[in-house]
């Protein structure tokens, strides 16, 4: 492990996006059923402000990474 959880997130998904014949949609199931784990780890009332930045940040770095696949990996937190 790495001090940065997005490549080492990215390490542990590598071998299974190069496999011949990877299915994208059970990829982004297990990915997305990881992310809902984050979620119900926050408390019930920071549930739904969280999942909401999920949501926001998705669509921030699929259309900046869209756009400049060579940007930055670094994540952009909006809330703390």
């Amino acid at each position: 492990m790495s001090d940065c959880i997005h490549c080492d997130i990215h390490d542990l998904l590598e071998p299974e996006l190069t496999r011949e014949g990877a299915d994208l949609g059970q990829i982004a199931s297990k990915v997305t059923e990881v992310l809902a784990d984050l979620v119900l780890s926050a408390g019930p009332d920071d549930r739904a402000a969280l999942l909401a930045d999920i949501i926001a940040n998705l669509g921030h770095f699929v259309l900046e990474k869209g756009e400049h696949p060579e940007a930055s990996d670094e994540p952009k937190a909006r809330r703390h």
